[in-house]
């Protein structure tokens, strides 16, 4: 067969997308012309389109030797570097393009685009004018200008986009840049409509696949997202956001197998993709991979200091590992970069706890100099406290910071812990009659316990978020956002006073027992073996003595009075002891 039918051959197939049987014929060529630069560039693109863009690179070189002045080759060549990351020099080819033909409108839209990722806003925008100065129909780089606005000025690369919309109806980047603007604005009407325009005109675009998915999640549509996402894969098995979002669903779903695979894909993608970084250390945290997941957050922290969020679930897990110095130092990075979020502060406070089992003093010292950087943060004022054993004030709004981040995993947490308060009190109360108020209800635990057809429930809670998952469990009669305190002074409609382990995070209990004089009482207290009435624990807890919570119902008229002792929960592997006061 002849060079040139080989040569037209390879071509159809190429062009037919066989880029097997074209590449195996174009290197077949070149055994017998090894220097034929129009095969090298067209080996070069095909590598390029299977993402082997270091070998298209040698390629495009090799052609460029012989073709010296062939201006695609050199458009070729920046490309690939493009794609490579290597924007020098994907620049100095582009600009050679356009130095040897200063038409190539392409080329000019390509450096725009490299300008725009560095941030040279005015620098791109020239290089896009120049672009539409060649062909003022050039709808690519009239969509890329419209867009570069996006952050400066929202509203106007809007409508600079949706009037060239109306222009160019046909052009499915439109409204794929439309769908994103919308999408940032909250406008998801118009965001859905946008996209599915841009499918219509482009159902190949792995891209606008990923808007789909990214859309479906916001409407809470995760089966549909992860289809999205899955054909996205499909169309482009190198799309990282693609890739990236069914790893993040695979994990949700404990598909570790699946999600791990993407995970690592992404990685040899781009090594230093934050957010893979980050989810899959999240990931191998919760498939109790310790030692890989504090890996992958240390490549986070290395790629991202700035992150709170990344800093915050390290710390936690060094905090787990016992190195408690390289935990709070992550954490006050953390609370810098972050003040207000109460998550790093709940933590720092868990952390210097542990800290003081092992070095009270350190500890103290600690939340001394975290008190004198955040005076008016609630949780460095109660650890400094707590941790130098003073009494602290019934602290709500504390509490009620504390009581909502919990709130989501309060159940499971409890649960590790083998809390026990609503089954043993549920068993001491034996079918309650009338109506009871719940103090502290929190997710409604006791309330499940003790609710029959004879009885109606009040739940009173600090925490707005806890009294959302109350309400889901269908048991309370009504339920009030409010400190137990307050409650109590302001109501007095209930025939019985139940509080679980709510009396822990106040000291001084006498103003709830003169409040509830003439109810019967169901109360429960973490005990204390000290002779003073309550203490102070490290983690902000009180323990009370028994015989100063008997005194108190004596003293308040309660005078049948029965008491039984039990296993609270446990911590640290240890049990924690508790009391049950039933009075009528």
């Amino acid at each position: 067969m002849s060079y040139d039918l080989m040569f037209k051959n390879a071509v159809a197939m190429h062009e037919a997308g066989q880029l097997d049987e074209a590449e195996a014929v174009y290197r077949q060529i070149l055994e017998t012309a090894p220097s034929q630069p129009d095969v090298l560039n067209l080996l070069g693109l095909i590598a390029q389109a299977k993402n082997a863009n270091t070998e298209a690179c040698s390629l495009f070189m090799q052609a460029i030797k012989g073709k010296p002045d062939e201006v695609s080759f050199y458009y070729n060549l920046a490309f690939s570097f493009k794609l490579l990351g290597k924007n020098a020099e994907a620049l100095e080819y582009f600009e050679k393009a356009i130095k040897l033909c200063p038409q190539v409108k392409e080329a000019y839209n390509e450096i725009a685009l490299i300008k725009i990722s560095n941030n040279e806003h005015e620098e791109a925008r020239k290089y896009w004018q120049q672009a539409i100065s060649i062909d003022s129909k050039y709808v690519e780089a009239k969509a890329n200008l419209a867009f570069s606005y996006k952050d400066e000025n929202i509203g106007k690369a809007i409508d600079d986009l949706e009037k060239l919309a109306k222009e160019f109806a046909s052009e499915s980047l439109i409204f794929y840049y439309l769908t994103q603007l919308y999408m940032q604005k909250n406008n998801w009407e118009k965001a859905w409509n946008s996209v599915v325009c841009a499918k219509n005109l482009n159902p190949a675009s792995d891209e606008i696949r990923v808007l789909l998915a990214l859309l479906s999640l916001h409407d809470d549509k995760k089966e549909n997202a992860k289809i999205y996402f899955a054909k996205a894969e499909i169309l482009n098995p190198n799309n990282i956001d693609a890739l990236l979002g069914l790893a993040d669903i695979n994990s949700q779903e404990n598909n570790f197998e699946e999600a791990e695979k993407r995970y690592k894909r992404v990685l040899e993608l781009d090594a230093n993709n934050f957010d893979a970084h980050n989810n899959y250390a999240e990931m191998l945290q919760r498939a109790k991979r310790t030692s890989e997941a504090l890996e992958e957050y240390r490549n986070a922290v290395i790629i991202n200091p700035k992150s709170a969020e990344v800093s915050n679930n390290l710390a936690m897990i060094l905090k787990d590992l016992g190195e408690y110095d390289e935990a709070l130092g992550l954490l006050f990075n953390a609370l810098s970069y972050k003040p207000n979020l109460d998550e790093i502060s709940i933590n720092i406070s868990e952390c210097l706890i542990s800290l003081a089992e092992v070095d009270r003093k350190k500890a103290c010292e600690i939340a001394e100099n975290w008190i004198k950087s955040y005076s008016n943060n609630e949780f460095a004022r109660h650890m400094s406290s707590a941790l130098k054993g003073e009494n602290i004030e019934n602290n709500k709004v504390y509490a009620e910071k504390l009581f909502d981040h919990f709130a989501d995993n309060y159940e499971l947490v409890i649960k590790n812990l083998d809390y026990s308060a609503p089954m043993v009190m549920a068993r001491i109360a034996g079918s309650l009659e009338g109506c009871i108020v719940d103090l502290g209800c929190g997710t409604g635990l006791v309330g499940e316990a003790l609710k029959n057809n004879r009885n109606k429930l009040i739940g009173v809670d600090i925490s707005q978020k806890m009294l959302d998952i109350a309400k889901n469990k269908g048991v309370y009669e009504k339920l009030v956002q409010s400190d137990i305190v307050e409650y109590l002074q302001n109501n007095n409609d209930f025939d019985w006073v139940v509080a679980a382990d709510a009396l822990g995070y106040i000291g001084d209990i006498s103003e709830i027992i003169k409040s509830i004089k003439n109810k019967k009482i169901l109360l429960s207290i973490e005990i204390s073996d000290e002779e003073s009435k309550y203490t102070i624990q490290p983690n902000g807890r009180y323990k009370h003595n028994p015989q100063y919570v008997e005194n108190l119902l004596i003293d308040n008229g309660f005078d049948d009075i029965t008491k039984e002792c039990f296993v609270l929960r446990t911590e640290n592997g240890k049990p924690v002891n508790g009391m049950i006061f039933k009075g009528e």
